[in-house]
């Protein structure tokens, strides 16, 4: 899931929210507003709930952020590098670079999630009892109320054995401790969760049909998610397999052409598209340094009447944004990165100096040999 808004960092990991999120915060804030809260609590003016809304919401959020830190953090604690954490529509992801090496992390890893809302549904459920005995007004015991249940239901939700939610997860580490085989047991897991999602989309569609309720299309949202992301983790876990052996070094394309970032896009193309077989070029800076990456896709949308005035450095990504690696790092680990820039690729250094590119080709070529060796996880071994 995409970072469009970069919130800061907390505890040393980078926090963000994806635009959806303010879709999901608004619809919450109005149905509270317009709804739950005069339903439940009525007699109160207009602003006063809609300040409960507010607050109500951005709480909620606020533990929804906990629950992925949570799992954050205890992944640091047990050696798994984390990207971030991002907020959206579906709650919240926390990007973990790599895999835990035993089940046993990953359980515990998992488990802390859930247990976080729960612990946090058990405080505002306390704080609700406390305000209620002191004879706070109904609204203002309503917020704690609410933010108590709806952390019970986040708890409950992703501990469905619907992988990859956190019960699919907690599934998949206890299959991989009976079998001791991750790779069966995230195909067992991600098959259980593809069946969650499509029992959700059939009971979501035919809650819409008969009383056409909006509950009913949020079940298939949630459904379409569910079948998107299972496929999606079972696939990036048999990747891996198949490349569990193989290094960046070995995948790269070596010796990669550097051109200028003063260039222009006209003599780019007449002196190097032209005349070379490379698709992507590092762009470096008058002192040799390595700035960014150019393709000749971010060359082709150059309009031609712009391409005198225009440099290679002003159309290149940002070196920032390109995944890098050395030649010994895991290839598998490197192409988590190399979705950062749209170009797909990666630049591979060895002592400050550019030594390769990895392209999504080279890593096909990586599988299909990995599957000739008989190795490969695609190839069910």
């Amino acid at each position: 899931m995409e970072r469009d808004i970069r919130l800061g960092r907390i505890a040393g990991i980078e926090v963000g929210l994806n635009w959806s999120l303010l879709v999901i915060f608004w619809l919450i804030v109005w149905s509270l507003a317009s709804g739950v809260f005069p339903e439940l609590y009525p007699g109160q003016d207009t602003t006063s709930y809609w300040v409960a809304a507010v607050v109500a919401a951005v709480v909620f959020f606020g533990s929804l952020l906990a629950h992925e830190l949570g799992h954050a953090l205890l992944a640091v604690r047990k050696g798994v590098k984390v990207d971030g954490i991002t907020l959206w529509l579906f709650g919240g992801v926390a990007r973990l670079r790599g895999e835990t090496m035993d089940p046993g992390a990953e359980l515990r890893i998992t488990a802390i999630g859930p247990g976080i809302s729960l612990a946090a549904a058990a405080l505002f459920l306390l704080i609700a009892l406390g305000l209620a005995a002191i004879d706070a007004p109904e609204l203002v015991v309503g917020v704690p109320a609410w933010l108590a249940i709806i952390n019970t239901s986040l708890a409950v939700f992703n501990l469905l054995p619907a992988f990859p939610l956190d019960g699919g997860r907690v599934l998949r580490a206890w299959l991989w401790r009976r079998r001791n085989d991750r790779l069966s047991a995230t195909r067992t897991a991600a098959a259980v969760g593809r069946a969650f999602g499509y029992g959700m989309i059939a009971l979501g569609l035919l809650e819409f049909a008969l009383v056409a309720s909006i509950g009913g299309l949020w079940f298939v949202f949630l459904g379409w998610f569910l079948l998107g992301a299972a496929r999606a983790e079972e696939s990036q876990t048999l990747l891996r397999a198949a490349l569990r052996d193989v290094r960046a070094g070995h995948i790269m394309s070596p010796d990669p052409v550097s051109v200028p970032a003063s260039l222009s896009v006209r003599s780019f193309i007449e002196d190097h598209a032209m005349v070379q077989r490379f698709t992507s070029y590092p762009v470096e800076d008058e002192g040799g340094r390595v700035v960014g990456l150019v393709t000749l896709a971010r060359v082709k949308a150059v309009p031609p009447d712009d391409r005198d005035r225009t440099t290679v450095g002003e159309i290149a990504c940002p070196l920032e944004d390109v995944a890098t690696a050395s030649p010994e790092d895991p290839a598998a680990l490197l192409l988590e990165r190399m979705s950062g820039c749209e170009d797909g690729r990666a630049l591979v250094f060895d002592e400050g100096r550019v030594v390769g590119i990895v392209s999504p080709r080279d890593v096909q070529r990586a599988l299909e040999l990995a599957g000739l060796r008989g190795g490969s996880a695609a190839a069910g071994a």
